[in-house]
């Protein structure tokens, strides 16, 4: 941890515009090195390499530090979340890691969390200079040491306990870990890098999807933390929206993934479904399946976008804080109920031969599949049905999942 608050911070200046570009353009390219790690079950580097090549790591960073959108969760939203579609489409498990990287951007810079402009300083030009993975060091879910906590000492706090799902740690970095200040009731998230002393990664991810996010387990054992790099953990009502939203753009990637791959391979397809036609390209079943999927796919994704933009003005587009995370709740359901059916139904159209292991189709499901998990679409279907029938506000453990 180092002060570097009176060295300037140079940059490149860039517009939303070109990193939408430059998001597009991902989607392209990140597809064989998406599969490849899928195939090794090793962290997505060279996709997050490409990523922060690209610029876009910036985004979130304020203005001042070469940033885009002032860590202001209702700046530039809609074209985030298309960012986060394409990039998604190209490479999910670099995407999810991507999610996570402007989320802790966002509270790190977060103009009312009380951290000193050196520390600010500091972090902005480790994500700007250096690349520096960001993680989200929250879920204790399945940990048996208790909650994470932090115990005051002279000069700063230790951290102890376990947290359980840290998506975009693959490739070192820092940590924002949520933890409890012993003596205190207010959350707080401490600031710490993943090659200190204490700090124990287990690589322990192994399951049938989103491999190359290596959201691996990790042990804090008396981690020192300075003053003036923990700060107070508060998660307003547009921010839980946000996230849940981001949630909704990690499932339809996958769906988008799945869709791009299908529609390259049916190209060259010299076989259709029925005889009477001389190839797939003009097989009336294969084309109405393709244009389900795009329907089907497209409107999740409008869905989102207009719950994106309405974050944008978000007192005049929300008649409360219930009806925005009921909204949220019906994007997520929506991408969800899409991505697992185009990425499943894929193998309709592109047939048994492409099942062989070296184009690795199947990972497009397990994507979907593994992250569609984290918290149950039908409770959300619920909660949704429940507020619209009686006007009954969901628990507030629904609000965001960990």
């Amino acid at each position: 941890m180092t002060n570097t608050a009176s060295e300037p911070l140079t940059f490149e200046p860039l517009t939303v515009a070109q990193l939408r570009d430059r998001a597009k353009a991902l989607r392209a390219e990140l597809p064989d090195s998406a599969a490849d790690v899928d195939a090794r079950n090793v962290d997505a580097t060279d996709g997050m390499r490409r990523l922060q090549e690209a610029g876009l790591f910036r985004y979130h960073l304020p203005i001042e530090y070469g940033g885009i959108s002032d860590a202001d969760p209702t700046r530039h939203v809609e074209d985030f979340f298309e960012i986060i579609c394409d990039v998604m489409a190209g490479d999910s498990s670099a995407g999810m890691n991507y999610v996570v990287q402007t989320l802790v951007t966002l509270q790190i810079f977060d103009p009312g969390n009380g951290l000193p402009e050196s520390t600010r300083r500091e972090m902005a030009r480790l994500i700007l200079e250096d690349g520096v993975r960001l993680v989200a060091s929250n879920s204790e879910t399945g940990s048996r040491t208790g909650p994470v906590t932090g115990r005051p000492v002279d000069g700063g706090i230790l951290v102890n306990g376990t947290k359980t799902f840290n998506t975009n740690s693959g490739g070192g970095g820092w940590a924002l870990v949520g933890l409890a200040l012993e003596g205190k009731r207010e959350r707080r998230h401490a600031l710490v890098p993943l090659d200190q002393d204490g700090v124990t990664c287990r690589h322990d991810w192994d399951v049938m999807g989103q491999r190359g996010t290596h959201s691996q387990t990790i042990d804090y054992r008396d981690v020192f933390v300075p003053d003036g790099y923990y700060f107070g953990s508060v998660m307003t009502p547009i921010l839980v929206t946000y996230v849940y939203l981001a949630h909704s753009a990690i499932m339809l990637g996958p769906g988008y993934g799945a869709f791009d791959a299908a529609v390259q391979y049916v190209r060259g397809l010299d076989r259709a479904s029925l005889p009477e036609f001389a190839s797939a390209t003009e097989d009336p079943l294969i084309r109405k399946r393709i244009g389900e999927f795009a329907v089907r796919l497209d409107c999740a994704r409008a869905f989102l976008l207009r719950c994106a933009k309405k974050l944008e003005t978000w007192q005049e587009s929300f008649g409360s804080d219930t009806e925005a995370s009921i909204e949220a709740f019906s994007v997520k359901v929506a991408c969800v109920q899409a991505a697992l059916e185009v990425t499943s139904g894929i193998f309709d159209l592109t047939g048994a031969r492409s099942t062989s292991s070296k184009y690795r189709f199947d990972r497009f499901w397990r994507n979907a599949r593994t992250f569609s998990l984290h918290d149950p679409t039908d409770a959300k279907d619920v909660w949704i049905g429940d507020w619209y029938l009686n006007g009954k506000e969901p628990p507030v453990v629904a609000m965001l999942r960990v």
